[in-house]
């Protein structure tokens, strides 16, 4: 079963003589997942523009691995600050939700709107990549002002 960060508040986690309380693994597990969020966000982005533009077509796999990164670390992110003391199960689930899109948009979008119109599925698939990233941050900016 579960135990919530206020169920656990209190208790701390040693290691070789120096504690830390759960509360802060939670931040550090969010701060750690904002840096994977930014550095994959980046470099998919990056990708993503190159193979849009067709000069990169051997790259596709890279790219969604990159992506399937993004969204892992925005699901880390949104899940560990909904169990922080100052959590949002809303935003979780909002995270939850974008970083799902992402996944199912990134995987079928070869197959859908083939032809001329292709562009606006792209369109629609960076304009939520580009969400994700947005909401990982927010998500990670208030863990880090409710921990100060």
């Amino acid at each position: 079963m579960l135990k919530t960060a206020s169920a656990l508040r209190g208790f701390e986690i040693c290691y070789l003589s120096s504690c830390v309380g759960v509360e802060d693994i939670f931040y550090m597990v969010i701060r750690i997942g904002s840096v994977v969020l930014s550095l994959a966000g980046v470099f998919a982005l990056i990708l993503g523009l190159l193979l849009w533009s067709h000069r990169a077509p051997q790259m596709v796999s890279l790219h969604m691995l990159l992506g399937l990164l993004l969204v892992c670390a925005l699901w880390v992110i949104g899940i560990a600050q909904a169990f922080a003391q100052s959590g949002s199960w809303l935003m979780a689930a909002c995270a939850i939700v974008v970083g799902a899109l992402v996944l199912v948009l990134g995987m079928i979008q070869s197959s859908l709107m083939v032809g001329e119109f292709h562009w606006i599925i792209q369109v629609i698939h960076l304009l939520l990549g580009l969400t994700a990233i947005g909401i990982g941050h927010v998500i990670a900016a208030r863990a880090r002002r409710a921990q100060s």
